[in-house]
């Protein structure tokens, strides 16, 4: 009997989008996983600006040939010995990076620091594919009445927000936050979520015409910058005071206006770079004000299940933009 086949977007060497190809490869093997292994049929994978950074060959851990995505929602097909909790049919959808679950940081609550973590798409074959294996602690239960195309984005921006502004931000009822990047996948939801917790909402875009969706999202204030200058507007806005939280999302374009927008004891938390390039700061700025810079990376487990428990409540909206078929996907 011949080795069962799928169809999956293989990237054999980094650089523009024509490198992702449609191609049938051999497809996991029920019989082969391990005891806490999960296969799942893909029903839907997002796709992250990760994904683009990744294929221009920006992230030092991915194994070419890599199969890219880590926004994924399917339904189980079979799972390992060890796994008594699932069972095939079950809805299911991915955390960006899977955690062992075993180690000290694991144990502590900080799954997303693992030293044994990996990333689908980079150390994993990822979800542009028919099927993917992921070990069960990356997963969480879809409830019914959230489509797949939604389940698949849950952890990768609900899941992101509720991890930068509750986990690492620690935000709270009437502060003031800044969001830079506020129209992409992260930014949109870390509106609603920092909308529901109650704070005050500077959202930064560089083009105006972005400025109504972010007001739609429940943004208070929209700082278009076209230049990405906005530390003096956001400033005015607080009446010369600054902001108690930025939300770093752009990084290092706009690391140094979001530092110089922060008010005394204010928190710079940062989420994203989408330029892979460092930045300069000074640091008796963050001396004299007493700033706090603090990171956040992906998403735990138990804060997927709570994005979705936010979407079932309708507290939080999932922001789809398109749906392609999986051989558009270059």
């Amino acid at each position: 009997m011949g080795k069962r086949m799928m169809r999956a977007v293989v990237m054999k060497e980094f650089g523009g989008p024509e490198n992702l190809r449609l191609e049938e490869v051999p497809a996991p093997e029920p019989g082969s996983l391990r005891e806490r292994e999960v296969l799942i049929r893909v029903k839907a994978v997002g796709v992250c600006y990760h994904d683009l950074i990744n294929r221009l060959g920006n992230l030092p851990r991915t194994r070419l040939p890599s199969i890219l995505g880590h926004e994924i929602a399917g339904a189980v097909v079979a799972v390992g010995s060890g796994v008594p909790a699932l069972r095939p049919g079950d809805r299911v959808a991915t955390i960006q990076r899977v955690h062992c679950g075993r180690c000290d940081l694991c144990k502590r609550g900080r799954s997303t620091l693992c030293k044994e973590g990996v990333f689908f798409g980079e150390e994993i074959p990822g979800g542009y594919a028919e099927y993917v294996v992921s070990e069960e602690q990356g997963l969480a239960r879809v409830p019914d009445g959230i489509p797949d195309e939604e389940a698949c984005i849950c952890a990768c921006t609900i899941g992101t927000a509720l991890h930068v502004v509750r986990g690492r931000g620690g935000v709270q009822l009437d502060e003031t936050v800044l969001i830079t990047g506020a129209s992409g996948g992260v930014g949109l939801h870390t509106i609603q979520v920092c909308r529901l917790i109650g704070a005050r909402i500077l959202a930064v875009t560089s083009s105006p015409r972005k400025a109504d969706r972010l007001k739609e999202a429940g943004a208070d204030e929209v700082i278009v910058a076209p230049e990405l200058k906005f530390a003096e507007a956001a400033r005015r806005l607080t009446g010369g005071r600054g902001v108690d939280v930025a939300l770093e999302i752009t990084g290092a374009l706009t690391f140094d206006q979001a530092i110089r927008s922060l008010a005394p004891a204010g928190r710079l938390i940062v989420v994203g770079n989408l330029e892979t390039r460092p930045v300069s700061f000074m640091p008796g700025l963050v001396i004299l004000k007493e700033l706090e810079i603090r990171g956040s990376f992906a998403t735990t487990t138990p804060e997927l299940s709570e994005s979705f428990r936010l979407v079932g409540e309708k507290k939080v909206r999932p922001a789809v933009s398109r749906l392609m078929p999986l051989a558009d996907a270059a």
